[in-house]
């Protein structure tokens, strides 16, 4: 049998009232289609009951309801202000209780990275203000205290 009547045969044995999800559950059940089941699933002979079928379901109703920029890297420019000051913020927090002028140093890149993200409009270009507040906050915590 080929897969395209494989496929009719599936459609035709759906009840009139029918959903997407119907038809996406009874291809998850016979295998057909493998997405949102993990491997063991994949490879059992047992049937899968309803609750198994919600359950596949539910992951891939979640996996679709997160923001386009943490499915799509299509939007992620790796070079890009933001994407330096993040990592110089790391940098800072890392080295704020080992090497403080190191710190000081990414606390600095960050802020000026970051403030030339939020200038070009970058998404997520307070995040570098952020580590490099988080660096010299917690330095002066640790000096103080």
């Amino acid at each position: 049998m080929t897969i395209k009547a494989d496929a009719q045969q599936i459609i035709n044995d759906l009840p009139d009232d029918a959903t997407w999800d119907d038809l996406v559950k009874e291809l998850i059940r016979q295998r057909k289609i493998t997405t949102g089941l993990k491997d063991h699933e994949i490879h059992s002979n047992d049937e899968l009951t309803d609750a198994d079928l919600n359950a596949i379901m539910a992951r891939l109703h979640s996996s679709h309801s997160r923001p386009d920029d943490m499915r799509n890297t299509k939007t992620y420019k790796p070079g890009n202000a933001t994407t330096l000051g993040m990592v110089a913020g790391i940098v800072a927090i890392v080295f704020a209780f080992v090497i403080p002028p190191i710190s000081w140093l990414g606390a600095a890149i960050a802020v000026v990275a970051g403030g030339i993200g939020l200038s070009r409009k970058e998404e997520k270009a307070w995040i570098p203000l952020l580590l490099a507040f988080v660096a010299v906050f917690s330095f002066f915590i640790a000096l103080g205290g």
